[in-house]
């Protein structure tokens, strides 16, 4: 079931991309997907441009059904599954729709068909709409939790851990540093000390004695 869900997206994609290239895009709609929970709202927006008679909202996968045919506040048809779930805002040729109280059946593809004057139906590219139920949403959230909880003391060990081995690096060579120092002032001081003592030596020796 779950992998079900995480590929019903993808096939979403794969049929919207194949409806857009099939289709003119006189009709601007956006968005082109969403994900959504149950019982959430949704909006779709369908932009035409030159004198507009009507406009269709279908749904266009997994089955061609009508969702909503809207001529002006006053004339709107309003498809039974949608009835009491659909308002609208903004002017007929940039309208937004939008879907409260969403249910697992509408998940599918959105088509805006506008009626034009000429009695030219023009489609728009579509969006995909995918419905998710409250329990997937529920696991989900739980397993991030638990996620979280479990991984944050993990990762919080590690980073202590590593701070500590590297402290105790620099420690260490600090130390082997502060020890070739001293061996090294050591052996200057008996060079220094070996060298003044010949010195002296050699001048003993070659100082003529007076009394001879």
């Amino acid at each position: 079931m779950a992998l079900g869900l995480s590929l019903l997206p993808l096939l979403l994609a794969l049929v919207h991309n194949l409806l857009r290239a099939l289709t003119a895009q006189e009709v601007q709609q956006s968005p082109p997907y969403i994900i959504a929970p149950e019982e959430s709202s949704i909006n779709i927006t369908c932009c035409t441009s030159g004198t507009l008679l009507g406009l269709h909202l279908k749904q266009s996968w997994p089955k061609p059904s009508n969702v909503i045919y809207y001529e002006g506040e006053r004339k709107t048809t309003v498809d039974e599954r949608f009835w009491g779930r659909v308002t609208f805002s903004g002017p007929r040729d940039n309208l937004t729709i939008t879907v409260h109280h969403l249910q697992l059946a509408d998940t599918g593809i959105y088509t805006c068909q506008a009626i034009m004057e000429n009695i030219m139906e023009i489609q728009g590219p579509g969006t995909s709409v995918v419905v998710t139920d409250k329990l997937s949403q529920a696991v989900n959230t739980c397993w991030e939790a638990q996620l979280i909880h479990t991984a944050l003391p993990t990762a919080l060990a590690v980073g202590f851990f590593l701070i500590g081995l590297g402290l105790g690096a620099v420690c260490v060579l600090r130390r082997t540093q502060i020890k070739k120092l001293c061996w090294a002032s050591d052996k200057n001081s008996v060079c220094v000390v070996y060298e003044d003592m010949s010195y002296s030596r050699r001048n003993t020796v070659s100082t003529p004695n007076p009394y001879q």
